[in-house]
């Protein structure tokens, strides 16, 4: 009696639907992935037009320098002393516009944080100055 060998088959994985399969999971994965939408600052910016003048006395000048300290109209303030300076300065002036200019090495953590201390005194008119010198 003869014995028949066995043929050992290797075990192998079908890699022909591999491209297939990958592709797939990659639209499952970009459909149902949800986008949160950040909220950024609220600013509602001008119409387009003409220039508008205002007066000096109606402006206040608001700088902040990179180490954060803050002055308004060249006096230092401390950044919670901000929003009750504001706010008396509105009351004497109720068409006051604080301008921010920022030192262009300056965090922009300090430019939220005063522009938030206006917004709690409720200043509706605020500028961004473009940065460089004082």
């Amino acid at each position: 009696m003869e014995l028949r060998k066995r043929i050992q088959r290797e075990a192998e994985i079908p890699t022909a639907s591999m491209a297939d399969i990958a592709f797939l999971l990659i639209i499952f994965f970009m459909v149902s992935t949800v986008f949160s939408n950040e909220m950024g600052l609220q600013i509602i910016l001008p119409e387009k037009g003409g220039v508008v003048k205002v007066k000096s006395k109606n402006i206040a000048k608001v700088y902040i320098d990179k180490d954060g300290s803050v002055r308004i109209n060249g006096e230092p303030v401390r950044l919670g002393d901000i929003a009750n300076l504001a706010r008396q300065m509105l009351a004497e002036n109720d068409k006051l516009i604080f301008s921010i200019k920022t030192n262009p090495d300056a965090k922009y953590d300090y430019l939220i944080r005063v522009f938030d201390q206006l917004r709690l005194a409720n200043a509706e008119r605020i500028s961004f100055a473009p940065s460089g010198g004082k």
